[in-house]
């Protein structure tokens, strides 16, 4: 199973997350040539978000990559997760770099941590039965009830905004 999600992100990665024409050759930015690099990030981040939704088998793995596929393997089977993980992560920063420049060397610091995020924010956003009955029953718990793709958008938005902040430093 570690080796399906990473064959699926490594797919996701070399095609931008879109399918022909390859990303990198494609512009996820309707900004202007100059745009300021937060503007850049909210359209990379959308860009991203919306990707990863059309991606259900890709979510689905990286939603139980931490919490079942990494368990009841050997240190071997490990050990090669998370070095593929490592090149996925670095194959996601290249993109990144091309969009946010700015980014540089902390590119790595924003893919890493969205990579987490997309599958924990996958998991809240397809509720169980019985929650979707609880949000029904109680309308003071609607707030908790999540849509992956703005959800995830926002969250890229802040991750990206942070790193671009850290970059400056």
């Amino acid at each position: 199973m570690t080796e399906s999600c990473w064959n699926c992100w490594n797919c996701w990665t070399a095609t931008g997350g879109s399918g022909p024409p390859p990303y990198p050759n494609s512009s996820p930015s309707r900004s202007p040539p100059g745009a300021p690099p937060i503007r850049r990030g909210r359209e990379f981040a959308a860009v991203l978000a919306r990707s990863l939704a059309r991606h259900r088998v890709l979510c689905d793995l990286l939603s139980a990559q931490a919490g079942v596929l990494e368990h009841n393997v050997s240190a071997d089977v490990a050990a090669c997760y998370k070095r593929a993980a490592l090149e996925n992560v670095a194959a996601l920063a290249a993109l990144a770099r091309q969009y946010l420049p700015e980014l540089g060397g902390h590119a790595d610091r924003f893919c890493a941590p969205a990579v987490m995020v997309s599958g924990a924010v996958w998991t809240h956003a397809r509720p169980s039965a019985a929650m979707l009955a609880a949000y029904d029953a109680d309308p003071s718990l609607a707030a908790l009830r999540m849509d992956f793709t703005t959800t995830l958008e926002d969250m890229l938005t802040t991750l990206v905004a942070g790193t671009l902040a850290s970059a400056q430093e």
